[in-house]
């Protein structure tokens, strides 16, 4: 037990700095995130300093806000601080600001900058032990990135328990998976607080990035979601109680979360946490309603993602109605209906949209605006809410509409603008039905709600219904005529001065009147009577507008349906009444408008007017000079006093008259079923026959003067007309007509167009939002009424979107530049030209311009879209001022002083504003270039050269970011070489290609993105400009080996790949022109590659050696890469296997031509004066030629030992073409380089050893050639003779794989053409046989020796006999050996079986009986030993050759000799003695087996003897039962093979000779050996009688007398007696089956064995006799057949069923059982005798007989077919 000052010692030791360990100090000093620990270790504090602080430069030139940690913890001060002599009150402060520094490069830590400045934290500070939890935090958004696990490097082993989950992958160093972050979020509440409040405190200081917001508030929604899955329970307290716990924790992290500004993305992510937790939590109403708030406050930037979150809150609460402050914060938003409509299809919004409806419903008491009126209508209408909350809303909307009264809001006509909103919803093919269902519904206590009931039974009336009143009671009658009263009651008898409600002027009583009329249109009676008030003085109709004026408000305005046919067809009845007193052409423009509705009603209505119209212009008709004479209704006042209506155009009456029946009336029936219709009849007939022949809308061609009289007047309304509504209808007919005649529609609209522009955006939006308009739709049109080649009016919207004055509406100069977009193609080039430019100069311009200003951004996206010509580009190119021209004269030192770090990194050199613009233009320009298609302007080459040359010049200058300039200029420049290069048509300047500055920027870059594009832009150059490119090319090859082939981006495989096969081929090309030839360029080029080797990435290899092999041409130069690879890399496995594969890619000629002058070059090393070694090897005093060539010749060998070199060659030689006659001169020149090689390498033992790999490998290819197809004669004799010398090469090398190799030559040589020359084949035996083949130690000599002299048994034959006394017994001891303990060699036991199998088959009688018993026993060793499969199958093909080829005599009698060693192997042994016995007996005809029947009767006493000697007594070596039971069947089977082939005469004594050998104990004493002997005879006797049947019935006479005797005798205690009677009694059960001549008729064989089986009975408490004592009675009763013998049975078994033993009387019943099963009414002859013990039995004492019993009656009574109830009785 640890005492407490121990307990003290080892807390302190555990706190411990080790500040006096040198050793831990180092180790601590060495953890870095740059560099490795060993180098890291070497470092002082003032080297990392200034490596760090040059990456805390770069940073605050990215971000100024790093230059606040400069004067604290990057000072040069900080080199001296040591955490450990501080204070904790300085060590606490010191936390605060290191925390900060890592919460503002949290979103810089993927650039290698940031991590240099972490790297001092790292190493000066210990953040990594100090500050783990803030730091592990910091980088986790990267947890998938190399640096974090770099990190884990460096982390402490005792880390923070809040980050306990990075145990595992700091062990392993790997990353961890982001759902073991989910997890841990999940369920360590510290460690999702943690990250939280680390996310909360950057983003307070202003420090968030989107990584760290996206990954936290992915987690935390994981987090939040897992948590509430967890809080589930099937107690709903429990449940309440979880729940309650998680929303409690994340509570105040939303709050603060939600509460802070400026930070949008904290608050979407704060949102998602809220919409998890309010759909899976049950929050109370009062938490719903302050989480609506804090989601609404502040949600400017967030509003869409805000208002999800706000619909899920919404249909969580109970309360349908939004709490105050959130109902405004929604109206607040612009365009809040469009954001609903989009979430609509993916969210539920009900409740949030009927919310909303309740909350304008509720303050319209105060409001002054109609606009809540038509939010109203737009929010029932846009299919928000389902059906439920929209009979809600509706309902709500009536009940206002009933207790609402002029009184509750004297400044709005509250009641009045919602009964005209239930009127149009009423309409509304969306919810018009619900309306009409929810209104009849209602309780309806007020005249005008009645009134619109009315209003909806009217509608559904037929149409003449709309003409004429329903007749209706008294009753309605009346309160027709009070609802007409009252409604008129306010409304003023006389204007004060209107004399047209068209006018500009702002009219008193329209409203009142436009209400009363809406409401009063349901009746036809009630139209007229409202015809006739006073003050629209309906008398003066033709001579004033004031009449007709009203009703085309009406009708043009967002009136229901009803009003607005009604206000139609009070116009018709009144035109139509009487003749005309007046032109009302007036009408025209509006009518046109009409027949434009959506509501067929109302174009009905409108073409009855024009119908009205068509006939009272006729009545003028004859006589023209009083028509010509008409006033003009309105031509004074119409639109007012003022310019309006006075520049107007106006037609003549015949104009009128002929616009009327020849433009209008023909289309009118079209225009009833479309509305679009009248659009097309308005723009076909205007402009022209010729336009509109392919339709059928001109029925009459109107001249060119009507047309553009009618163009004219159409035009002027537009200009002038006060309804917005009706300017945008008919300008969408209008702008569909370029022009009439001469007069485009530009200069007749133009007016229009400068109105709108002298407006401001809210006038515009308040026109169109008074008449439900989109005001984007509506300038879309008015922009579209300039048509392109229209000076003026481009003009007009060149000073729309660049306006000196005043500021244009932005939507009108958005529309203008989707106007521009759409009329762009058509217009003039210098129009386009002056356009571009001025776009241009917006978007560059940055001086002037508020915050919010987005002018700059639509100018790019315009000329983004637009598609520029090659010359307005070429323009912009030229125009681009030179970067260097905005750099000051002198660029900084590229060092700066470590005094003056504070200044340095604050100042700017003064033309940095200069410099931006600079660059900010030539970004503009460059991006539209490349958005262009560049490809498409190949003029633009020589302009992109340029400016990429600037931009080079000035990429020196270390403040300028020029890659992204370089870049775009290069993509653009690419993108025109490929095309050319695809298209030879295409020609470009070569004079602009500058080769030095590409090659220049790709030497001098930092950025592998333009390194990448400028070896592609090479690459594409090479192929349309080779000679310019290939003379500077060389050094980008020596740069992609140092810088671009370590990359393992796949862009960057890409521009390798494309680099090589555009330059290489060409370059290879181009050298081949020199004087000096190709190759030392190309060793050149190759060298560079293989210095990158080692860095290029493992996986892409491959793929870029093969590449750059296949361009150099891998028969001329691969074997110059491999020499320089390896030489290179000096043994090196890993590249020498690496050239091996690559050398495998290509075909054998390829492979053979490379290895020969890889051999060349190998020579050439050790020549005095080397040549082409020279050029790529390095022989110097270190490295000299010997050690070349020994580093050299691997890869030699391991090409030409490739299996798939040799099997390929085989083939090709196997087809005997000319590929083959190639191939083997190729081979014949290896062949004869590694001679000379051997012989140079003789007097040095190294070389030696290597040339001994190459003679290895040549003996390996004579190998696998003789295994390939038929050889021609010459080669037979070639390898016949040069037999000696490989039994030389055997004798005399000491190399083990060589004589291996050698062997096997020969082996493979026997085997072809050893029968055709034996003696020479022999002449290897001994050899073969000797000390250093087969007598050798080593396995894989004796494998190899024992299959060839099993190949040369085969070819020799008879004359092997003399070598095998001494080869069999070698194989012998082998095989010994193969299967010995812990030895288990498979392939040399296999190979001496191959040996002993060829000896038995060639020379059979040269194996003596004393051998054959060698290999019978050593063979049962190998079957005891079990070592496989193979093995197994290799030793019974092998024994299976046994009895076929050896004499009979001679194999039984070794199978009596080795029976006792077969025994003791074990069972498998044994039952593969038992096979060759069978294979003897099957293969043998009956002579041989009846001469040899007395050698077989004895080796059947040995074998049946087995159970014997394995049990008494048994030991642990002895067989277990089942093992015995299958040597038994085994021996059975053979027996009975035996048996068919042997007489009576043979077998009968045979069989008696074993009956007295089981009867004859082998001693006195010993009664277990005897029933044994007698178990296994009775097993064989079993399917003796089983198989052979009634042939061998006689037998059973012999055995009768034994069988009774041993049932009798039988003791039930005794498990191997009872199972000898088991097998006694299935025996005779089987003779009683097969006897077919009545053997058991007689009394003297039937009356022991029946006696015999019936006492057995007396013993069925003891044993179970159902399995085979029953059905051998029942087979004996069958067998005998005879009355006499069935009653006799049936008397001693009934004598059984009145037994005291119940057991017994049971076995009885069962008994006579299943006897009357098996006879059947046979058996029931003696039924008479059996009744009484059967009624006896039925009452028995012992339930189961009595059951038993019931069950015999039932069959009996089945098979007699009736009852026994009477006989029993």
């Amino acid at each position: 037990m640890s005492t407490a000052l121990a307990t003290q010692l080892a807390q302190f030791r555990a706190q411990s700095t080790n500040s006096l360990d040198l050793r831990a100090q180092k180790n601590a000093h060495s953890q870095s995130l740059l560099f490795e620990p060993g180098v890291a270790a070497t470092q002082d504090f003032d080297t990392i300093y200034q490596i760090c602080y040059e990456g805390l430069e770069e940073l605050c030139r990215l971000d100024s806000r790093f230059s606040g940690f400069v004067g604290n913890i990057f000072s040069e001060q900080s080199k001296q601080e040591d955490r450990t002599q501080m204070t904790a009150a300085q060590n606490q402060q010191l936390d605060g600001v290191l925390e900060e520094f890592l919460c503002l490069i949290g979103s810089k830590l993927l650039l290698k900058p940031a991590i240099k400045a972490v790297e001092w934290l790292v190493r000066r500070f210990r953040v990594h032990e100090n500050n783990t939890t803030c730091l592990v935090i910091s980088f986790l958004p990267l947890h998938t990135t190399p640096i974090f696990a770099t990190l884990l490097s460096i982390l402490p082993q005792k880390i923070p328990s809040t980050l306990k989950f990075l145990h595992p992958y700091i062990q392993s160093l790997a990353n961890p998976p982001r759902h073991t972050i989910a997890y841990t979020a999940s369920n360590n509440r510290p460690f999702l607080g943690a990250l939280s409040a680390h996310v909360l405190r950057s983003s307070r200081l202003g420090y968030q990035h989107p990584a760290l917001i996206s990954f936290w508030a992915s987690i935390a929604t994981e987090a939040v979601t897992s948590m509430l899955d967890q809080a589930r329970s099937a107690r709903l307290e429990s449940q309440k109680q979880n729940q309650e716990d998680v929303t409690l924790f994340f509570l105040p992290i939303l709050n603060e979360g939600l509460s802070m500004e400026g930070v949008s993305d904290l608050r979407v992510g704060c949102y998602m946490v809220l919409t998890i937790l309010a759909s899976k939590a049950n929050l109370g109403d009062g938490l719903i309603t302050a989480l609506m708030e804090a989601v609404t406050s502040d949600w400017a930037q967030t509003s869409h993602a805000g208002l999800i979150c706000l619909s899920v809150l919404a249909q969580q609460s109970p309360n349908a109605k939004l709490p105050k402050r959130v109902f405004k914060a929604v109206l607040a938003l612009e365009k809040f209906e469009d954001d609903l409509m989009t979430l609509r299809e993916q969210y539920k919004v009900e409740r949030l949209t009927l919310g909303l409806v309740l909350g304008v419903i509720s303050g319209l008491k105060r409001t002054r605006d109609a606009n809540r009126i038509r939010l109203l209508r737009t929010l029932m209408e846009a299919g928000l809410m389902d059906e439920a909350s929209t009979t809600t809303a509706i309902q709500s909307v009536l009940s206002a509409t009933q207790t609402m009264t002029p009184e509750t809001n004297p400044n709005f006509d509250v009641q009045g603008s919602l009964t005209d909103l239930i009127l149009r919803l009423a309409d509304s093919s969306s919810i018009g039905w619900l309306v009409q269902t929810t209104i009849k519904e209602f309780d309806l206590d007020n005249g005008q709600i009645q009134r619109l009931q009315r209003s909806l039974q009217s509608n559904e009336e037929t149409s003449t219904l709309m003409i004429e009143d329903v007749d209706m009671g008294d009753a309605d009658e009346q309160t027709l005529t009070e609802d007409f009263e009252t409604l008129t009651r306010r409304i003023p008898t006389r204007t004060a001065y209107e004399i047209s409600f068209l006018s500009y002027s702002d009219s008193y009583v329209f409203g009142s009147l436009k209400h009363a009329f809406i409401a009063m249109s349901v009746s036809s009676t009630d139209v007229d009577r409202f015809s006739n008030l006073p003050v629209l003085r309906k008398s003066l109709a033709m001579s004033e507008p004031l009449f007709v004026s009203f009703f085309i408000r009406v009708w043009c305005g967002n009136s229901p349906v009803i009003a607005r046919a009604a206000a139609i067809r009070s116009v018709s009845s009144c035109v139509g009444a009487e003749p005309l007193t007046a032109d009302v052409q007036i009408i025209l423009p509006y009518l046109v408008f009409a027949l434009a509705d959506r509501s067929p009603k109302v174009r009905r209505a409108a073409a009855g007017l024009a119908l009205a119209l068509v006939p009272a212009y006729a009545k003028e008709n004859e006589n023209e000079k009083t028509r010509a004479k008409l006033p003009i209704l309105g031509q004074e006042q119409i639109y007012g006093q003022g310019k309006e209506t006075k520049e107007l155009s106006w037609l003549s009456t015949n104009e009128t008259h002929r616009f009327l029946a020849d433009f209008l009336v023909p289309g009118l029936e079209e225009c009833l079923l479309d509305e679009r219709h009248i659009s097309k009849l308005v723009s076909d007939n205007l402009n022209g026959s010729k336009h509109g022949k392919a339709t059928n809308t001109i029925h009459k061609d109107l001249k060119t003067t009507l047309r553009l009289a009618i163009f004219n007047y159409l035009c002027s309304h537009v200009v002038n007309t006060p309804l917005y509504s009706v300017k945008f209808r008919l300008l969408r007919m209008l702008n569909q007509i370029p022009k009439v005649g001469s007069t485009s529609r530009t200069k007749l609209l133009l007016p229009l167009l400068s109105n709108v522009v002298s407006q401001n955006q809210e006038e515009q939006e308040s026109h169109c939002r008074q008449e439900e308009l989109d005001p984007l739709r509506f300038l879309d049109q008015v922009v579209d009424i300039v048509t392109p080649a229209d000076r003026e009016g481009i003009q007009t919207l060149k000073a729309i979107t660049q306006p000196e004055d005043q500021p244009t509406s932005p939507m009108l100069r958005a529309a203008t530049l989707r106007h521009i977009q759409k009329v762009w193609p058509s217009m003039k080039s210098d129009l386009q030209a002056s356009f571009a430019k001025m776009l241009l100069e917006q978007a560059v311009e940055t001086t002037g311009r508020q915050a919010g200003d987005d002018q700059g951004a639509q100018a790019i996206e315009t000329l983004r879209a637009l598609p520029l010509p090659t010359a307005i580009l070429q323009s912009f190119l030229e125009g681009l001022p030179t970067v260097s021209s905005g750099l000051p004269d002198k660029p900084p030192a590229s060092k700066r002083r470590r005094t003056s770090h504070g200044q340095s990194m604050n100042t700017a050199h003064p033309g940095a504003n200069e410099l931006l613009s600079i660059v900010r233009q030539i970004i503009v320009v460059l991006e539209l270039v490349e958005g262009s298609k560049p490809e498409r302007h190949p003029e633009l080459l020589n302009g992109l050269f340029h400016v990429f040359s600037d931009l080079q010049h000035s990429s020196s200058r270390s403040y300028t970011a020029t890659g992204y300039l370089q870049l775009l200029a290069m993509d653009s420049m690419l993108a025109i070489v490929k095309k050319v290069e695809n298209l030879s048509t295409l020609h470009v300047d070569r004079s602009a290609i500058r080769a030095d500055v590409l090659v220049d920027c790709i030497r001098s870059t930092e950025s592998p993105q333009v390194r990448n594009t400028a070896l592609l832009l090479v690459s594409a150059l090479a192929t349309v400009a080779p000679e310019l490119i290939l003379h500077s090319v060389m050094p980008v090859f020596t740069f992609m080996g140092a810088n671009v082939l370590h990359q393992d981006d796949d862009f960057s495989a890409y521009v390798v790949k494309q680099t090589m096969e555009s330059i290489v081929p060409r370059l290879v090309q181009s050298l081949h022109k020199r004087k000096e030839g190709p190759f030392a360029g190309v060793s050149e080029l190759l060298l560079s590659f293989a210095a990158a080797f080692a860095h290029i990435p493992t996986q892409r290899r491959f793929d870029l050696f093969t590449s750059l092999a296949d361009k150099v041409g891998p028969s001329d130069y691969l074997f110059a890469l491999f020499a320089v690879m390896l030489d290179k890399y000096q043994n090196n496995r890993k590249v020498l296997q690496f050239a091996t594969d690559l050398a495998g890619h290509y075909d054998v000629k390829t492979r053979l031509q490379t290895i020969e002058k890889y051999l060349q070059v190998i020579l050439d090393v050790r020549r005095p004066k080397p040549t082409i070694s020279a050029r790529l090897l390095t022989i110097d005093v270190d490295h000299t030629a010997d050690d070349a060539v020994a580093n050299l010749l691997p890869l030699a060998v391991a090409v030409l030992c490739d299996v798939g070199l040799v099997s390929k060659a085989s083939r090709i030689f196997g087809n005997e073409g000319e590929d083959a006659v190639a191939i083997q001169s190729c081979y014949e020149m290896v062949l004869e380089q590694v001679f000379i090689l051997s012989e140079q390498c003789k007097s040095n033992k190294k070389l030696d050893a290597k040339a001994l790999l190459i003679r290895r490998q040549v003996l390996r290819s004579l190998e696998h050639r003789l295994h390939d197809r038929k050889l021609n004669q010459a080669s037979q004799t070639a390898c016949l003779a040069f037999l000696p010398h490989l039994i030389a090469v055997i004798e005399e090398t000491p190399d083990i794989e060589l004589r291996y190799t050698a062997i096997s030559c020969v082996d493979c040589v026997t085997e072809k053409f050893g029968k055709k020359d034996p003696s020479a084949v022999l002449a290897a035996v001994q050899t073969i046989s000797g000390k250093n083949c087969l007598g050798a130690a080593e396995s894989s000599l004796q494998v190899i020796s024992l299959l060839c002299l099993a190949t040369i048994v085969e070819a020799s034959g008879d004359m092997f006999i003399s070598v095998v006394p001494k080869t069999f017994p070698a194989a012998i001891n082998h095989l010994g050996a193969s299967i010995a303990e812990d030895v288990e060699d498979e392939s040399l036991h296999n190979a001496a079986y191959s040996f002993l199998g060829a000896l038995l088959v060639y020379v059979p009688w040269a194996i003596t009986g004393a051998d054959l018993d060698r290999l019978l026993t050593i063979s049962y060793e190998s079957a005891n030993a079990e070592i496989g499969e193979l093995c197994a199958q290799s030793r019974l093909e092998a024994l299976a050759l046994v009895p076929k080829q050896v004499e009979l005599r001679e194999c039984f009698a070794a199978l009596v000799r080795t029976w006792p060693s077969a025994m003791t192997g074990g069972p498998l042994a044994v039952k593969e003695l038992l096979q060759i016995l069978r294979q003897a007996i099957d293969l043998q005809p009956k002579s041989m087996i009846v001469k040899q029947s007395e050698t077989l009767g004895g080796l059947f006493l040995k074998i049946l003897d087995l159970r014997r000697v394995q049990l008494s007594p048994p030991t642990e070596d002895s067989y277990d039962a089942n093992d015995i039971d299958e040597v038994e069947d085994a021996v059975n089977e053979s027996a009975i093979a035996m048996i068919y082939k042997l007489n009576d005469a043979t077998f009968r004594p045979l069989f008696l000779r074993i009956l007295d050998w089981t009867t004859t104990p082998t001693s006195k004493k010993d009664d277990k050996a005897r029933i044994y002997r007698q178990v296994t005879w009775y097993t064989f006797l079993l399917k003796f009688f089983d198989t052979l049947k009634s042939i061998v019935t006689s037998y059973a006479g012999l055995i009768l007398e034994d069988s009774v005797e041993i049932l009798k005798n039988f003791s039930p205690e005794d498990k191997s007696s009872m199972e000898l009677w088991r097998r006694v009694t299935l025996t005779l059960s089987k003779t009683f089956e097969h006897d077919q001549d009545d053997f058991y008729q007689a009394p003297a064989h039937f009356a022991p064995v029946s006696t015999a089986l019936l006492s057995q009975l007396t013993h069925a408490a003891e044993i179970p006799l159902l399995p085979e004592l029953i059905p051998a009675i029942a087979e004996l009763a069958v067998a005998t057949d005879s009355s006499a013998h069935h009653k006799e049975l049936n008397a001693a078994i009934l004598k059984y069923m009145r037994s005291n033993s119940a057991a017994v009387r049971l076995a009885a019943v069962q008994c006579e059982k299943a006897l009357t099963e098996r006879l059947g009414e046979e058996w029931l002859a003696l039924l008479p005798e059996m009744l009484p013990f059967i009624s006896e039995a039925l009452e028995d004492d012992d339930e189961g007989v009595e059951k038993e019993v019931q069950r015999w009656v039932v069959g009996i009574e089945g098979i007699l077919g009736e009852s026994l109830d009477p006989m029993l009785q």
